[in-house]
């Protein structure tokens, strides 16, 4: 039996990078999956690559997102329980020159939209009798400082990812969800900035004791165990995800 067989897994970002090859990855595993994204033209591009529905979502619109809950919840056949929050902006600007409506867009995105997803998700799942779980992304920026791709927003919205991540994980065990979170390092996705610069990307993977950049399927199988029964005792955790970085 394969992983997540007969589950119904919703995955915001689902248009490119760690959000597409999560989608694919839980298909792979036998979950029928439901892309959440803002681009109709990525889920497009996502849905041409393996039986995956899609809705077209901005996951900071309160509102839209409720409904695409509910309308994944009719797709799928059942609630939504199993939930992957890949949806985010990267930025690099230096703390000097970053403006207050940059940070909040940040903020809006990466935190409270991951929120909105998981609330909307375990407002679903609740009462039915079925454990779910969530996965939310955090980042090596909420462990370690950086200073060739300075984004004081962005690292404070992937620490705050690692705080809602316990919270969630206490409030939600009653519910029957589990929720964790990976922590990837540098991964080959198009938010990737490092490669425009020969001279940090060659540093930056000296610096990694496995000396490659990471790529978005190796993320999407961390996600997709962590949302298995496989890892059924584990909960309030942040699985890194980052080539030994952490760990150096």
């Amino acid at each position: 039996m394969s992983e997540l067989s007969g589950r119904r897994v919703l995955v915001t970002g689902g248009g490119s990078g760690i959000g597409r090859a999560t989608c694919l990855a839980a298909i792979a595993s036998g979950a029928a999956v439901v892309a959440v994204d803002r681009d109709e033209v990525a889920l497009a591009s996502t849905a041409s690559l393996g039986p995956v529905s899609t809705v077209a979502c901005d996951v900071t619109d309160e509102d839209a997102l409720a409904a695409a809950v509910v309308r994944a919840a009719e797709v799928l056949g059942g609630p939504v329980d199993g939930l992957v929050c890949a949806a985010g902006v990267y930025d690099v600007v230096p703390a000097l020159e970053l403006e207050a409506a940059r940070f909040d867009l940040i903020m809006r995105v990466n935190v409270l939209g991951s929120f909105l997803a998981v609330r909307e998700m375990a407002r679903g799942l609740r009462g039915s009798g079925t454990a779910g779980s969530v996965v939310l992304l955090s980042s090596i920026a909420s462990e370690r400082g950086g200073l060739r791709e300075p984004g004081a927003h962005y690292a404070a919205s992937k620490g705050a990812i690692v705080s809602l991540t316990h919270q969630l994980a206490v409030e939600l065990a009653d519910v029957g969800i589990r929720v964790n979170a990976v922590s990837p390092g540098v991964i080959r996705t198009p938010m990737l900035r490092l490669t425009d610069d020969v001279e940090a990307a060659r540093a930056t993977l000296d610096a990694l004791p496995l000396h490659r950049l990471g790529e978005p399927d190796e993320v999407a199988r961390a996600c997709v165990h962590l949302l298995s029964d496989d890892a059924s005792y584990t909960t309030g955790a942040v699985l890194a995800v980052d080539g030994g970085a952490a760990a150096s």
